[in-house]
């Protein structure tokens, strides 16, 4: 059943990673179009009809069952993009404003090398946030060192 339910939590979470990075991909053409002055209502629609489906996927993860570590950090990426705005305030702020959030990413990062912050990812790499945020390490009292990667 483990088994099962980690194969569930982890596509959904997949599923929910390629709409919210395509709907981004629309925002920005989107923007682009009208600057441009073309019209955009094909791209709106494709939008409007994305975020419908990226709120079915968050309710599909907001009940499946969660087992692992992976499901419970799917679960944060998207309550990340969907509750808190998390990604948004650090985006803006820069991730040195957030040293507890920022201290439990990267323990989260080591625990589990294969997940990715998808909401993060996105919201923090056109700056140079996100390899921030995750590529300091610390030392055994927790004090953020000099970058590992």
């Amino acid at each position: 059943m483990a088994e099962g339910a980690r194969n569930i939590m982890s596509e959904l979470h997949r599923r929910w990673a390629c709409l919210e990075n395509e709907c981004h991909s629309l925002g920005v053409a989107i923007g682009s179009a009208r600057e441009a002055g073309a019209d955009a209502t094909l791209l709106r629609d494709r939008q409007a009809r994305l975020l419908l489906e990226i709120s079915a996927v968050v309710a599909a993860i907001r009940d499946a069952p969660a087992v692992t570590l992976y499901d419970y950090l799917a679960l944060l990426d998207v309550a990340i993009e969907h509750e808190i705005d998390l990604s948004i305030d650090m985006a803006c702020y820069g991730p040195s404003d957030f040293p507890m959030f920022t201290r439990l990413l990267r323990g989260f990062a080591r625990m589990v090398p294969e997940f990715e912050f998808n909401s993060l990812r996105r919201s923090l790499s056109p700056s140079g946030q996100f390899e921030q945020l995750m590529g300091e390490e610390e030392d055994a009292n927790g004090v953020l060192g000099a970058q590992h990667r």
